[in-house]
């Protein structure tokens, strides 16, 4: 799953590390680190995906993803 889909608080796998999103191209990982993280990028969500709607996502697709 790209990583803009997913809406702030959503946990996920990135590289072999949990992070939680906590903005537009930002998460934490769990030991506090912050990094940034490219819209496009794949992450594998941990459990149920926390998703944007359709709606709010497609704002912050990679503008060359957009229809």
């Amino acid at each position: 799953m790209q990583f803009y889909k997913l809406a702030p608080g959503a946990r996920f796998e990135f590289e072999g590390k949990r992070y939680v999103k906590t903005g537009i191209e930002v998460a934490e990982e769990e030991n506090g680190n912050c990094r940034s993280i490219s819209r496009g990028w794949e992450v594998t969500p941990i459990g149920e995906p926390l998703l944007l709607s359709e709606e709010a996502a497609e704002k912050w697709r990679p503008i060359d993803w957009r229809k």
